[in-house]
């Protein structure tokens, strides 16, 4: 028996864009995955661990004393270790800021985002460009892509693929 071309073009069109479905993800996902690592980020960054799981630089011994007596308006943290919790408001702001079919934003809008900056400048990173999550979060993150895309996998293997050989 012979397969014709046309056939066979069939079958591998097929095949190819099933095959391209295993690794597509919904929004929905993406904007989960978004509220996951900001919380993840939150926690380790109260904990007062940076971006690379390293302990924070310390605060100078006048901001740690004043810190730890409620000496600022709004407080919501008295801890002389850096936890970056002030108020509070820096690490409330940290959302998912947008999510497609492709991927997720998440970060800081306005003048938190510049506290965030200036953090890193004294030596609190909580995120960089060369380094965007600490190594765990990441880990949990390929773990969750892992996990959808086995799922997929086993929806793309589960379908049976039928052709036609012949007329």
């Amino acid at each position: 028996m012979k397969v014709s071309g046309e056939h066979h073009k069939h079958l591998n069109n097929n095949l190819v864009s099933k095959a391209q479905d295993i690794l597509k993800y919904k929004k929905s996902f993406w904007k989960k995955l978004g509220d996951e690592i900001s919380d993840k980020i939150r926690v380790d960054t109260i904990s007062g661990k940076d971006v690379k799981g390293k302990a924070f630089k310390s605060y100078t011994k006048d901001y740690a004393n004043r810190k730890a007596s409620g000496k600022f308006k709004r407080q919501s943290s008295t801890s002389r270790k850096p936890d970056l919790q002030l108020t509070g408001d820096m690490m409330r702001n940290l959302q998912t800021r947008g999510a497609t079919e492709n991927g997720v934003t998440i970060g800081w809008s306005g003048t938190l985002a510049q506290r965030v900056q200036w953090n890193d400048d004294m030596g609190r990173t909580v995120t960089s460009t060369a380094q965007p999550l600490s190594d765990k979060i990441e880990k949990f993150a390929l773990n969750q892509l892992g996990r959808i895309t086995d799922a997929n996998i086993k929806k793309y293997a589960s379908k049976p693929i039928n052709f036609t050989i012949g007329r």
